[in-house]
């Protein structure tokens, strides 16, 4: 089973996963946020001081 982390619609726009990822992979381009899944090891920083817990951990099958 694949993982991977995704950004929801109930982001405040705060950037405080923009600052904590450790390998950067975390975009925002206007005013959307998105992360490099190639880039991202699954630390789980970015979830843990998301606000609004709006950075979920998906599996491939939770999308389709």
């Amino acid at each position: 089973m694949e993982f991977f982390l995704a950004i929801g619609n109930r982001c405040v726009d705060c950037e405080n996963c923009l600052y904590i990822c450790p390998e950067k992979c975390i975009l925002k381009e206007k005013q959307e946020y998105s992360i490099q899944q190639w880039a991202c090891t699954l630390c789980g920083l970015c979830q843990e001081i998301c606000p609004v817990d709006c950075i979920k951990l998906l599996t491939i099958d939770e999308t389709a």
